[in-house]
């Protein structure tokens, strides 16, 4: 209720939070989709919504002074849920079966877009964890996106879990598959990472189904059993 409160004060606030659980991190992309009247006013709404802690800052680990490649995130699952599928559709709770309201508007998205982007979320969380209770071999200073660009291929990137620590970089795929993980797929991502130029001493992967058999791969795997303590 406090929250709501204080949130109801800022102008353009509902423009910014649509934006921005849209899918729109970069602060160009969301003036323009938010049609906030200026740069410094969405500076200061998203200011206001970082202090509150429902909002975030996020820049390449590899890149922290470049301003063009920070992105803004809503941090809070509550907001990024109401504001992704609830506050752009009030007429059609009004009227529908909440069931089907659920089958039309968020089932699909859900599964494939805003858990997996979660589920990152949750594999970070578990790395600072370990790190924190020194389980790692090698302890890490940073954890967070790796901006990568491929100029001859006129292409650009990022990785979302990468620390980095004396030796280097580690990087983390998070798969929420409905399937295992295989070793063909995990080799195929090996040769993509490379292929962009990164070259982490360590690769590491999460699944949210398992791994088939991985014999003979120098790889980090973790699944749910290894996040939840089961």
């Amino acid at each position: 209720m406090y929250l709501r409160s204080e949130i109801s004060k800022i102008v353009n606030v509902n423009e910014v939070f649509e934006a921005l659980a849209s899918g729109f991190s970069k602060f160009s992309d969301i003036l323009s989709q938010s049609n906030v009247s200026s740069g410094p006013t969405l500076a200061d709404v998203l200011d206001k919504l970082i202090r509150m802690e429902v909002v975030v800052r996020e820049v390449p680990i590899n890149d922290e002074g470049n301003k063009k490649k920070a992105g803004y995130f809503i941090s809070d699952n509550m907001f990024l849920f109401y504001y992704r599928y609830v506050f752009r559709y009030p007429s059609q709770m009004n009227v529908m079966d909440p069931e089907a309201f659920f089958d039309r508007y968020i089932s699909d998205d859900f599964e494939s877009k805003y858990v997996p982007k979660r589920f990152e979320v949750i594999c970070r969380q578990y790395l600072i964890r370990q790190n924190k209770e020194g389980r790692l071999a090698e302890p890490f200073e940073r954890i967070g996106k790796y901006w990568y660009e491929l100029p001859s291929e006129h292409r650009n990137g990022e990785f979302d879990v990468v620390t980095e620590d004396r030796k280097g970089y580690a990087l983390y795929e998070a798969k929420f598959w409905k399937n295992s993980v295989n070793k063909d797929e995990i080799l195929n991502e090996i040769k993509q990472v490379s292929d962009t130029g990164l070259k982490p001493y360590k690769i590491g992967f999460f699944s949210r189904s398992g791994f088939g058999n991985l014999d003979g791969l120098d790889i980090d795997a973790f699944d749910l059993k290894d996040i939840y303590g089961e």
